[in-house]
């Protein structure tokens, strides 16, 4: 049966009569106060680009302004026409005329922040329909692989707010900067950092700090996914914030056999395989019940990118309110495994730091180690052993690297001991951490003072 929709233009889906989202009066208002006090622009530079404005003309004449701006220039009706007639542009904006005519109709440029939000607020709203329009003809793209068309249309929204969202606000007035900071010393209750619970590592990195990127990197079987679910339990179970648990690696269900396992003490292999004992029913419910009372959010997504989580972590932020901390099991398996691999790894750890920035969340990536450690006597990893590293060691605030002589040396003295070593630690120490890990379980203690699981 033929369909209603076939043979038909993919654009009258979603085209509308109505007229794009626009505000001329604010933009008159603009250009005229500019026009009108020399200082106003400097008001608005950082928050409006010419194409924000609805109106060609408005477009040139907001560039004029901004161009003699930067120059030190004055911005007033002499000044732009000048600049537009020697560009050929003045007549097509209406001449003199159109200038003098803006300034007629402005009476101060009091309110030219609050117009400034208004122009922007249209102009991001324009944007949204526009790649609205391009997203429905993505899904008319039947010749191209689907996950092509995803990445695509995420990368669409993204640039959205890649664009529009402002992380840093530029110069800011050192007074009013200390006084935030001051706020945040008097509130004791809020630290910057998060306690992991594991006394030798806090003693040397802290805790995990708001904003920061931590890459925690070994080789497979030296307990890195391990050492996420711990981190991650700490936060949401034991701190009770909002945790988002990308993991490109494992099923969720497997991931949550490890978060179980940690919590109830019984043996994640024997969960996973629904070999549970007559005697474990009590633990495990009191495990699953714990679980499902905490914030704790698990991703499984193959191969998610930076826009997939940002989206993730925005939907968590509306709905939970907070993010506590991210976690990326892990950095290696994202990415199309281009010819440039570490150039693509390293743009992949700047936008996670991003990330970490955008919403003032510890964000832990955990990161595979090259073959070259296996080659060495030493198997202790170094930095440089980070697989395609470039410059993600130089992104990150906190790099760990994860040691278990166990998995080695069978004899060796230090069984069920794991050695975390501070490979790089923007803030403070470097060193090396010793703690008891028992794999089954994800459990790690504290060596000198017990401590829990």
């Amino acid at each position: 049966m033929t369909s209603a929709y076939q043979h038909q233009n993919p654009t009258e889906f979603f085209s509308t009569p109505a007229l794009p989202p626009q505000n001329i009066d604010a933009e008159e208002g603009i250009l005229g106060g500019i026009l009108l006090d020399p200082n106003a622009i400097s008001r608005i530079a950082s928050i409006l680009t010419p194409e924000m404005f609805y109106i060609s003309s408005h477009q040139q004449l907001y560039r004029a302004a901004s161009t003699l701006y930067q120059q030190c220039q004055p911005t007033d009706l002499m000044h732009i026409a000048t600049w537009l007639r020697d560009r050929q542009l003045l007549e097509q904006i209406g001449g003199t005329a159109k200038i003098a005519q803006l300034i007629e109709r402005t009476v101060s440029a009091v309110n030219i922040d609050a117009l400034a939000h208004l122009v922007k607020d249209k102009y991001i709203r324009r944007q949204i329909i526009a790649t609205g329009n391009q997203i429905a003809l993505l899904g008319y793209e039947t010749s191209a692989e689907l996950a092509q068309c995803q990445a695509e249309a995420e990368r669409l929204v993204y640039t959205i707010g890649a664009k529009n969202t402002k992380i840093d606000e530029g110069a800011y007035p050192v007074g009013d900067a200390l006084m935030e900071l001051y706020s945040q010393w008097e509130r004791a209750d809020e630290p910057p950092l998060l306690p992991t619970g594991l006394y030798d590592l806090d003693a040397l990195i802290g805790g995990l700090r708001r904003g920061d990127l931590t890459i925690i990197a070994g080789r497979p079987s030296m307990g890195k996914t391990q050492v996420g679910v711990y981190l991650a339990h700490q936060v949401a179970v034991v701190k009770k914030q909002p945790v988002v648990f990308f993991s490109a690696e494992m099923s969720r269900d497997k991931l949550l056999c490890r978060f179980v396992a940690h919590v109830s003490g019984l043996d994640a292999s024997r969960l996973l395989n629904h070999k549970i004992l007559d005697s474990e029913w009590h633990s495990l419910a009191q495990a699953v019940g714990l679980l499902s009372q905490s914030q704790l959010r698990i991703d499984s997504t193959t191969n998610p990118t930076i826009s997939h989580m940002r989206g993730q972590l925005q939907k968590t932020l509306s709905e939970a309110g907070s993010v506590g901390l991210v976690v990326l099991d892990y950095l290696q398996l994202l990415g199309n495994s281009s010819a440039n691999r570490v150039q693509e790894l390293d743009e992949i750890a700047k936008g996670c730091k991003a990330l970490a920035k955008e919403f003032d969340v510890p964000f832990i990536a955990l990161s595979q180690l090259n073959r070259g450690v296996e080659a060495r006597n030493n198997k202790r990893p170094m930095m440089s052993d980070i697989r395609d590293s470039g410059a993600i060691e130089q992104t990150a605030d906190v790099v760990l690297l994860l040691y278990r002589d166990e998995y080695y040396h069978s004899d060796t003295s230090d069984r069920a001991l794991m050695e975390i070593a501070v490979g790089k630690n923007r803030d403070g120490e470097t060193g090396i951490a010793k703690l008891l890990f028992d794999p089954k379980v994800s459990g790690f203690k504290n060596l000198a003072r017990g401590g829990e699981k």
